[in-house]
C-alpha cells in the first residue's frame, strides 16, 4: 500500500473519529435533558403527579392530550360552574403537535389540569414555560392571567401576532393546577396550534434549566462578538480589506440568528407586526448561512474557485428576494423546501473542506475540517430537532467545535506564515548581503572608468587647442560634473556597506566647526556655478571646537549641504550654530522647495529620494544621520512645503584645556630617518616655506619635520595673516590647510593663483579626505599638490621638496629660455648694426660715434645678468628698447616713425626683453615690410588693477591663418620664436597671454596686462 493511500487513510479515520466525539457530546447531552421514561403522560386533560415527585434537577414535559376548544376563548373565572362547556365542541390535541393542518378555527383554548403529590408541601413555588406559539397566547393559571405573548383575539383586528416564549414561576397550595393557554393564529394558515414542548417542574429546577440555557447563549454569544470584534480591529488597523469585514458580519448574522431563536421578542425594539418579524428573522437565518458559507469559501484554498459556490449565491440571494416579496402563508409551505436548501450549501462546504483536507493533509485544512464537522453535525442534529420536536437546552459544543477550528486554522496559518515569513526573512537577508557585496564591488570596479571619462573629459576641457562651440565646451563642462557626482554616489554606497557592516570606526580630535563649514562651502562651488545661491556662515569665530572625526564631519555636512543645493534652485543656505545642553547645535538652512510629512518619514529610508528627483541613491541623508549618531548626536529635520528646510545635528563640545593627543602626524613615521639627496641642485640656498593651520599645535609639529639650516618656515593661523606675508618676501612653498575659517584653503589657493602661476609659487595642499571630490577642489583651485591626513612625515618632505625642486628646475628654464632668446635676436640684430656703423664711418663719423653709444647701451643692457631674472624694472626694460629703436632709426631714416604714449609715475616691474621683442616683431614683419614704411607706438597706461603695455603698428598685419595659431598656443614654425616665447612666459608669471588684434594692410595692437600687487 502507497504512502498516500496510508496517509489517505489514517485522515479519513480522523475524520471519522472526530465526528463521533461530536455525535457523542450530543447524545450525552440529550441523555442528561431528556426526561426519564418514568415520567407522566397527559390523558385527556390530565397530568396526573400525584405518585410522583417534583425534583430539584428535572424539568417535566407536559407532552400529551390537553383538552382543546376550538373557536372558544374559555372565561377562566367561571370554567368550573360553568356547566354550558359542555354544549361547545370539545376534543383532545397532543401537543407537540407534528401535523400542521389547516383550520378554520382561528382562535381556541388549551386546557390541562396537574394532580400534584399529596405530600407536596403547600407553599411549594413552581414553574411553567410556555414556547413560542403561532402566534398569541396567554396563560392562565387556576383562574388568574399570569403571562401572554402578543393579543388574543377573537377578531383580526383586535389580534396581535407575536411568538415570544415566556416563563412564569408561582406558588400553588392546593393538590391541583389548572392551565389555561388561550391562543388564536390569524397570521398563517396553520391556526392555532402547539408545535413545541409546554415545561413544568419545580422553581429551582426551572431556574437551574434556564440557567444552562442562558450560559449557553451566553458562552456562544460572547464568542462570536470577540470573533467579530477582532475581525473588525483587523480590518481597521491591520489588513484594511473588505475580506475581513466578511468575517466580521459571518460572526454577528449567526449569534443574531441564535438570539432570535431563543428569543423572538428582542426584535420587538423594531415595533414590526408578525409578518415582517418573521420575514426578518428568515433572511437573518438565510443570512447566517450564507456568510458562514462564504468565509468557508475563503479558506478554501484549492477550491476557492468552485463554480458551486457561484449557484449558492444565486439561491441565497433568490430566497431573500422571495422572502421579502411572497406573503407569508406561501412563506409558511416553502419555509422546510428553505431548510432543505440550506443544508445543501453547508454540505457541500462540508464535502469540499474534508475533500482539500484529504488532499492537502495539512494541518491547517485538518482544521478547517474540524469547523466543517461542527457545522455539518450542528445541521443534522437541527433536522432531527425540527423533524422530532426535541426541546433540549441549547447545545455550545457545535460551536466551540467551529471556533476551535477556526481558531485553530488562524493559529496554523499564523505560524505558517510566521516560518514563511521567516524564510523570506532569512532569503531577503541573504539577498540584502549579496545585494550590498554587489554594490560594493561594482562601485569600486566604477570607479577606475569613471576616474578615467572625468580625466579624459578635464584634458579635453582644459586644453586650448581644442575648437569646440561655446555650447559644446558647456555641455563638456555638465559631462564633468556628472562624472564627480557619480563619485559622490560611489562614496555613499562603500560607506553605507561598511556601516551596515559595523567597519566604521572614528579618529575623533578637537575640530574648528568655522573651518571645515569654509572649506566644504568652496568644495561645493561648482555645483552653486549654475544657481543663483548664497552660501554663508554666520558660526562666530569664538565658537569652541567640536569632538568629530574631522574626515567624517566634512562628509556630513557636504552631504546635507550637497542636499540642500540639490532641492534649492535659487535663494539662500546658511550655516548657524550654538551651544545647547553641553553640545554644539548646528543648523542648515535652505529657502528650497522644502518637504511635507510624508516625503520626511521617508527620508531615513535606504534608497529613498524625492519623486521630483532622481539624482544620486538616496543614501547621503541616512549615511550622514548613522554618523552623527556614531559621534553620539542627533540629525533632525524641520522643512515646510515651498518655504525651505531647516536641517540640525548636534556634536560634543571639545573640553577646554584639554592637552590632546594629535593624530595630524602618523607616529610611525615620527622618527623615520630621511635619507637627503646631497646632489639637489636646490642645496645652495635656504628655501623658504609659509605654513597656513589654524591649529598651532599642527603647525609645531610640521614644523619641526623641517630643519632649520635648510629651511627657513613661517607658520600662521589664518588665511588673512597668509595673504599679508605673502608679497613681503619671495617664497618657495606654500603649505595650506584646506580647511581653515572664512577664507578656507580652496579660496586661498585662488587668492594666491591670482598673483602668482603654478610654477611661480608651488602650493601644497593638505586634505582630511583622500576622496576625488577634495583632490579635485584643490586641484581646480590651482594646488599643485596634496597630502592626506593623518600626514605621512616622510611624504610630507619628499613633496614638498619635490615642489621646491620643480620651482627652481623651472626658474633656472626660464634663465635658459631668456638666453635662448637673446641668443635669437643678437645674432640677426648685430650684423645689420655692425653695417651701419661701417657705413657710417664713411660719410658721418659723429653719427658714427652716436651709434656706436647707443649699440654699445644695447649690448650692456641685453647682457646684464638681470635679465635672467623673472622680472626687472619697467624702465631698463625702456632703456634697451630705446637703444635698439634709436639704433633701427639710423638704419632705416623716415621709414621708421616712433611715437611714445606712458603714463608718468608708472613704476612696475615686466618680464625682460618682453617688451623688445614685441618692437622688434612690429618693426621686421610690420612696418619695414612696406615700400613707404610705417609707424610704431609704444603706449603703456596706468589702470588700477593693473598696467596696460601696448604695441602698436601700422603696418602688414598678420594672416588670419598665423593669428589663430598664435592665439591658439600651438608651436607653428610661422609664428616665430620671439613671440611664442614672450608668450609663454607671461602665461606662466601671470597666467595671461598676449593679446592680438591685426587686420590685413591696416596694422597690429599686441598687448599684455601687468597685475598690480
Amino acid at each position: 500500500m502507497s504512502l498516500l493511500k496510508k496517509a489517505t487513510i489514517r485522515h479519513s479515520l480522523f475524520i471519522i473519529l472526530i465526528f463521533i466525539v461530536l455525535t457523542t457530546l450530543r447524545l450525552l447531552w440529550l441523555a442528561y435533558f431528556l426526561p426519564s421514561s418514568e415520567q407522566s403522560i397527559a390523558q385527556e386533560g390530565v397530568f396526573d403527579l400525584r405518585e410522583h415527585q417534583l425534583s430539584d434537577k428535572e424539568v417535566l414535559n407536559l407532552d400529551g392530550e390537553w383538552l382543546y376548544y376550538p373557536g372558544l376563548l374559555i372565561d377562566p373565572i367561571n370554567t368550573d360552574h360553568n356547566k354550558s362547556l359542555q354544549s361547545f365542541e370539545q376534543a383532545t390535541r397532543v401537543i407537540p403537535m407534528q401535523d400542521h393542518e389547516a383550520t378554520a378555527e382561528r382562535y381556541g383554548t388549551y386546557r390541562l389540569k396537574i394532580l400534584l403529590n399529596d405530600n407536596a408541601p403547600k407553599d411549594n413555588r413552581y414553574a411553567v414555560e410556555i414556547p413560542s406559539v403561532s402566534t398569541a397566547s396567554a396563560l392562565y393559571i387556576n383562574g388568574k392571567l399570569v403571562e401572554q405573548s402578543g393579543t388574543v383575539a377573537t377578531d383580526p383586528h383586535s389580534h396581535k401576532g407575536q411568538t415570544a416564549p415566556y416563563t412564569f414561576y408561582f406558588t400553588n397550595e392546593q393538590p391541583e393546577i389548572d392551565l389555561l393557554l388561550h391562543v388564536s393564529n390569524f397570521d398563517t394558515s396553520a391556526g392555532p396550534i402547539i408545535d413545541k414542548r409546554i415545561l413544568f417542574g419545580s422553581a429551582a429546577a426551572m431556574a437551574n434549566h434556564q440557567l444552562i440555557n442562558n450560559l449557553s447563549l451566553a458562552t456562544i454569544s460572547i464568542t462570536l462578538l470577540l470573533f467579530a470584534l477582532f475581525s473588525s480591529l483587523v480590518f481597521l488597523f491591520i489588513y484594511l480589506k473588505p475580506i475581513v469585514l466578511l468575517f466580521t458580519i459571518g460572526f454577528l448574522l449567526p449569534l443574531a440568528d441564535e438570539l432570535i431563536s431563543y428569543d423572538q421578542s428582542m426584535l420587538n425594539w423594531l415595533h414590526l407586526d408578525y409578518v415582517w418579524t418573521f420575514k426578518l428573522s428568515t433572511i437573518i437565518y438565510l443570512g447566517a448561512s450564507f456568510f458562514f458559507v462564504q468565509f468557508m469559501r475563503v479558506l478554501l484554498v484549492k477550491y476557492h474557485h468552485a463554480k458551486c459556490f457561484q449557484w449558492l449565491f444565486a439561491f441565497y440571494a433568490l430566497s431573500a428576494f422571495f422572502t421579502v416579496i411572497l406573503p407569508i402563508n406561501w412563506l409558511y409551505t416553502i419555509i422546510s423546501l428553505y431548510f432543505i436548501l440550506y443544508v445543501i450549501p453547508f454540505l457541500s462546504v462540508v464535502v469540499l473542506a474534508l475533500r482539500e483536507y484529504l488532499e492537502n493533509q495539512k494541518q491547517s485544512t485538518a482544521f478547517i475540517a474540524l469547523t466543517a464537522l461542527g457545522t455539518m453535525n450542528g445541521i443534522i442534529w437541527g433536522y432531527i430537532k425540527f423533524i422530532c420536536a426535541f426541546d433540549i437546552p441549547m447545545y455550545p459544543f457545535d460551536y466551540l467545535f467551529i471556533i476551535l477550528g477556526f481558531s485553530g486554522y488562524w493559529f496554523k496559518r499564523f505560524f505558517e506564515n510566521k516560518e514563511q515569513i521567516n524564510q523570506l526573512i532569512a532569503k531577503l537577508q541573504k539577498d540584502d548581503a549579496l545585494k550590498d557585496e554587489f554594490l560594493s564591488s561594482s562601485s569600486q570596479k566604477l570607479w577606475d572608468p569613471m576616474n578615467k571619462m572625468v580625466t579624459l573629459g578635464q584634458s579635453i576641457y582644459d586644453n586650448p587647442n581644442n575648437k569646440l562651440m561655446a555650447d559644446d565646451k558647456q555641455n563638456l563642462k555638465h559631462l564633468i560634473d556628472i562624472g564627480r557626482s557619480m563619485s559622490f554616489t560611489l562614496n555613499d554606497i562603500l560607506d553605507f556597506t561598511r556601516l551596515k557592516e559595523g567597519n566604521l570606526h572614528l579618529h575623533k580630535k578637537n575640530v574648528s566647526v568655522q573651518s571645515i563649514v569654509y572649506g566644504v562651502f568652496d568644495m561645493l562651488r561648482f555645483i552653486t556655478s549654475e544657481k543663483q545661491i548664497q552660501m554663508n556662515s554666520t558660526i562666530p569665530r569664538s565658537f569652541p571646537n567640536v569632538v568629530a572625526d574631522e574626515n567624517r564631519l566634512i562628509q556630513i555636512l557636504f552631504n546635507l549641504l550637497h542636499n540642500a543645493i540639490k532641492y534649492t534652485s535659487a535663494g539662500s543656505i546658511k550655516i548657524s550654530a550654538h551651544i545647547e545642553n553641553n553640545m554644539a547645535v548646528i543648523h542648515i538652512h535652505d529657502t528650497g522647495s522644502g518637504m511635507d510629512d510624508d516625503i520626511q518619514s521617508r527620508l531615513f529610508s535606504p534608497y529613498e529620494q524625492r519623486n521630483d528627483n532622481n539624482d544620486g541613491i538616496g543614501l547621503g541623508l541616512l549615511i550622514s544621520k548613522k554618523l552623527i549618531e556614531l559621534h553620539g548626536g542627533t540629525l533632525q529635520i524641520h522643512s515646510i512645503p515651498n518655504k525651505g528646510s531647516d536641517v540640525f545635528f548636534t556634536l560634543s563640545l571639545a573640553e577646554e584645556n584639554v592637552n590632546e593627543e594629535q593624530a595630524y602626524i602618523e607616529e610611525e613615521d615620527m622618527h623615520l630617518p630621511i635619507e637627503e639627496d646631497n646632489s639637489s641642485p636646490t642645496m645652495e640656498k635656504q628655501f623658504k616655506i609659509l605654513m597656513v593651520d589654524d591649529d598651532p599645535v599642527n603647525l609645531t609639529i610640521m614644523r619641526s619635520l623641517f630643519a632649520t639650516t635648510e629651511y627657513a618656515v613661517t607658520t600662521v593661523t589664518s588665511s588673512e595673516k597668509a595673504l599679508e606675508l605673502l608679497p613681503q618676501d619671495d617664497w618657495d612653498l606654500v603649505i595650506i590647510d584646506a580647511m581653515l575659517p572664512y577664507i578656507s584653503g580652496y579660496a586661498l589657493i585662488e587668492i594666491i593663483r591670482e598673483h602668482y602661476s603654478l610654477l611661480e609659487l608651488p602650493v601644497l595642499i593638505l586634505t582630511a579626505r583622500n576622496c576625488s571630490e577634495d583632490v579635485y577642489t584643490g586641484f581646480a583651485h590651482g594646488a599643485n599638490d596634496y597630502v592626506t591626513k593623518p600626514i605621512n612625515s616622510l611624504e610630507l618632505k619628499v613633496r614638498s621638496r619635490a615642489l621646491i625642486d620643480l620651482k627652481y628646475s623651472i626658474n633656472q628654464r626660464l634663465h635658459l629660455e631668456t638666453a635662448w632668446l637673446q641668443a635669437q635676436i643678437q645674432p640677426h640684430f648685430l650684423f645689420n648694426t655692425l653695417n651701419s656703423i661701417a657705413s657710417l664711418s664713411t660719410i658721418d663719423t659723429d653719427r658714427m660715434i652716436d651709434l656706436m653709444h647707443h649699440f654699445g647701451e644695447y649690448l650692456h643692457a641685453s647682457f646684464d645678468v638681470r635679465n635672467l631674472q623673472r622680472v626687472v624694472p619697467l624702465k631698463d626694460e625702456l632703456e634697451l628698447v630705446r637703444s635698439y629703436l634709436y639704433i633701427n632709426q639710423q638704419r632705416f631714416g623716415d621709414l621708421l616713425n616712433i611715437e611714445w604714449d606712458i603714463d608718468d609715475t608708472i613704476n612696475i616691474e615686466i618680464p625682460p626683453i618682453s617688451l623688445q621683442t614685441l618692437v622688434e616683431n612690429a618693426i621686421c614683419h610690420g612696418v619695414l615690410k612696406q615700400e613707404e614704411g610705417g609707424t610704431v607706438c609704444i603706449r603703456i597706461k596706468d589702470f588700477p588693477d593693473h598696467v596696460a603695455v601696448s604695441v602698436i603698428d601700422d603696418g602688414v598685419g598678420i594672416d588670419s591663418s598665423i593669428l589663430d595659431e598664435l592665439q591658439s598656443g600651438s608651436h607653428s614654425p610661422n609664428s616665430g620664436v620671439g613671440l611664442r616665447n614672450t608668450d609663454l612666459r607671461l602665461k606662466r608669471i601671470y597666467g595671461q597671454r598676449l593679446q592680438i588684434n591685426s587686420t590685413l594692410n591696416e596694422g597690429t595692437t599686441i598687448t599684455f596686462h601687468i597685475p598690480k600687487k
